[in-house]
């Protein structure tokens, strides 16, 4: 099995995304392993270690919350990337996709945790099949991107991203009006993170 490129589980996503309400415990405990998510996939070993103590503290104390369990499963993925032990490889990915699975399936309107799954998988190698239900995950968030990120559901720099995935999606499928109106989408939403940066290098480039 190749070796996935750690940084490649996201190639947009490299920072640390603020908290979507900040009331509750749950609410900060949430925004705190978000950010050593983020932080981890930036190359900080130290958030590593940080996350996935504070991920699986989440699992255990907030069960019912399938966002916490997306956000587990793509840990277990981006360990399978980065290990070199060809016996754990297969057993992280598939339990990490199990686990994303298992959230989506579960809250199929969290869109926070359908966007953990759609951009964990977009970049998986292609024996994993996993490009086609990527897309379609981005297909059902985009049209409620930037209403999310108007409430505060959805941190802003994820609907962004997941606009500008979503515009992808649509130029390889030869819609480039549809592309424009995504990538455009995306920097109304927030001009300022790399997914809406990215969105306006792809709008010159047209």
């Amino acid at each position: 099995m190749n070796k996935p490129k750690p940084w490649a589980v996201f190639s947009l996503i490299f920072f640390a995304v603020s908290a979507v309400h900040a009331g509750t415990d749950f609410d900060q405990r949430l925004a705190e392993a978000r950010s050593q998510y983020f932080a981890n996939l930036q190359g900080n070993h130290d958030a590593d270690d940080k996350a996935r103590t504070s991920f699986a503290a989440l699992e255990r104390d907030y069960p019912d919350q399938p966002v916490v369990e997306a956000y587990s499963g793509s840990l277990e993925l981006l360990q399978a990337a980065r290990t070199w032990a060809i016996w754990d490889k297969r057993r992280l990915a598939n339990g990490g996709l199990e686990k994303m699975d298992q959230a989506v399936n579960r809250a199929p309107a969290d869109l926070e945790a359908r966007f953990i799954r759609a951009a964990s998988c977009w970049h998986l190698p292609f024996f994993y099949k996993r490009k086609e239900q990527a897309a379609n995950d981005f297909t059902v968030i985009a049209p409620q991107a930037e209403a999310a990120a108007a409430k505060g559901t959805l941190p802003a720099q994820l609907a962004a991203a997941a606009l500008d995935y979503y515009g992808q999606v649509l130029t390889d499928r030869s819609d480039s009006n549809g592309a424009k109106q995504a990538f455009e989408a995306a920097v109304r939403v927030d001009s300022s993170s790399p997914a809406g940066r990215d969105a306006q290098k792809r709008l010159r480039t047209e």
